[in-house]
C-alpha cells in the first residue's frame, strides 16, 4: 500500500482502491489531481487489475470540491484544464470505476464521483454542485447529471445549488446503492463481484461502447452497432469460449485479459 500521501493506493485481488487523503475536507486541488492521474497510469499498466474504487479518508466527506482560491481568474484556467484531464482519464480508462461517497460531496469532488461508472453513497451524504451560489457554474456536472438523472432534475440540482442527500441520489438514479459507511466496502465488493466474474476483455469492450454513447462521442444506430459486434467479437477467443462452454454445459475458462492479450502473452 502507498500511504502517507495525498492519494493512497492499495490493490486486492483484481481491484485497486484509491483513497483521497487531503484533510480536513479532501479538497481536489492541483496536487491531488496530479497524483490521481499518476496512480491511474500505474494501475493501467497492470492488466490483472480490472476495477478501481475511488473513496476518501476522514469523517467529513468524499470531497468539498476544488478550492475557492483555484477559481480566481488568474488560476481558473489551470484548474479547469486539470479537472478536464482527470475526468477524461476516468472516462477513457479500461478499468471499471466506482466511487464510494460519504459526508460532503460537492463541486469538483461531486464531478469526480459522477465520472465513475458506479456510485455508492451513505444515505446521509450531502451531494451537490453549489457553483451558482458563488457566481459560476459546474461545467462538467452540466454534462454528467442530465445523463444520470434526466434534464429536469439536473436543472433543479444545478440551478438551485442545493445539496441532496445520498438517499435522494439513490431515488433519482444518481447512486446505484445506499450503504452505511461501515458496510460500504462490502457493498462495493458485492456489486463488483458479478461484473468481475465475466470475461475481462468483453467487459472492457462493452464498457468502452457504453461510455462513448453516454458521452455523445458516437450515436451509432443499430446497423453500426451490429457491424461493431461482428468486428469486435467474431475472432475474439472469449466469444468462442463463451458459446462453446454454454453448448458443452461447463463453466467458461476465459482466455484474455482486459487488454485482449492471452494469459501467457508477454
Amino acid at each position: 500500500m502507498m500511504s502517507g500521501a495525498l492519494v493512497e493506493l492499495f490493490v486486492e485481488n483484481s481491484t485497486a482502491y484509491v483513497c483521497i487523503n487531503n484533510p480536513p475536507v479532501n479538497i481536489v486541488d492541483a496536487p491531488v489531481l496530479d497524483k490521481l492521474c499518476q496512480i491511474i497510469d500505474t494501475i493501467e499498466q497492470d492488466s490483472s487489475i480490472r476495477a478501481m474504487v475511488l473513496y476518501s479518508a476522514g469523517e467529513k466527506g468524499f470531497s468539498a470540491g476544488a478550492s475557492i482560491e483555484e477559481h480566481l481568474p488568474e488560476v481558473a484556467s489551470s484548474m479547469i484544464e486539470q479537472m478536464t484531464c482527470i475526468l477524461e482519464r476516468l472516462q477513457e480508462t479500461p478499468l471499471i470505476t466506482l466511487s464510494e461517497v460519504h459526508g460532503l460531496c460537492l463541486g469538483g469532488g461531486a464531478e469526480l464521483a459522477f465520472a465513475c461508472d458506479f456510485l455508492i453513497s451513505t444515505s446521509d451524504a450531502k451531494i451537490g454542485v453549489p457553483e451558482v451560489t458563488v457566481g459560476c457554474y459546474p461545467p462538467f456536472a452540466m454534462m454528467q447529471l442530465p445523463n444520470a438523472v434526466g434534464m429536469r432534475i439536473a436543472k433543479e440540482i444545478i440551478l438551485s445549488g442545493r445539496m441532496i442527500s445520498g438517499e435522494r441520489a439513490y431515488e433519482i438514479g444518481l447512486a446505484n446503492k445506499i450503504s452505511s459507511r461501515e458496510e460500504m466496502r462490502e457493498t462495493t465488493n458485492n456489486m463488483l463481484k458479478p461484473i468481475l466474474r465475466n470475461p475481462p476483455n468483453i467487459i472492457s469492450l462493452t464498457l468502452a461502447h457504453l461510455r462513448n454513447i453516454q458521452n455523445g462521442k458516437t450515436n451509432p444506430g443499430h446497423r453500426v452497432m451490429g457491424e461493431g459486434f461482428i468486428t469486435d467479437l467474431i475472432e475474439n477467443k472469449d466469444y468462442f469460449e463463451g458459446l462453446t462452454s454454454f453448448l458443452e454445459k461447463r463453466r467458461p475458462e476465459w482466455k484474455l485479459d482486459r487488454t485482449g492479450k492471452s494469459a501467457g502473452d508477454e
